[in-house]
């Protein structure tokens, strides 16, 4: 089968970008909001550097759940922040903020899809108005 350059880009740009964006999707889409508050500012040392983030908890029924911000987000003890959590699973709960919730998807599907951006933007790897062939057999993939 041949296809267009611009073709096979798009899809293998959908194969790679698909899978982050839809689990997330699909994450905040049964997710519940409420309002959670800091309890105290946290602390790890791994070797030379220091953590620091936000214990936080929230109330869901009879429970109290308690989990830890992101490092590069600080909040002042008893100060209430926007929480996510899952209905089914109050464990997993984020930060309601863009960074908490989309930050580690726009590194795992980003560097990839960097990778293809460069891929396809140099014109010495696949020149610019090439078709490419798929084959079943050997070798599978061939610059016309």
């Amino acid at each position: 089968m041949i296809i267009q350059r611009t073709h096979f880009f798009l899809v293998l740009l959908s194969v790679l970008a698909l899978p982050f964006l839809g689990q997330k999707i699909v994450w905040l889409a049964v997710s519940k909001k409420i309002n959670g508050t800091v309890s105290f500012i946290g602390k790890k040392y791994t070797g030379q550097m220091v953590y620091r983030y936000a214990v936080i908890w929230f109330i869901v029924g009879k429970d109290t759940v308690w989990f830890n911000g992101r490092n590069d987000i600080l909040f002042e003890e008893g100060e209430q922040v926007p929480v996510r959590y899952q209905q089914k699973d109050p464990a997993d709960a984020k930060l309601n903020v863009f960074l908490a919730i989309w930050g580690d998807t726009l590194i795992y599907g980003g560097i990839p899809v960097l990778m293809l951006l460069v891929i396809f933007l140099h014109p010495q790897i696949v020149p610019y108005r090439s078709k490419i062939r798929l084959n079943t057999t050997r070798p599978f993939i061939m610059i016309v």
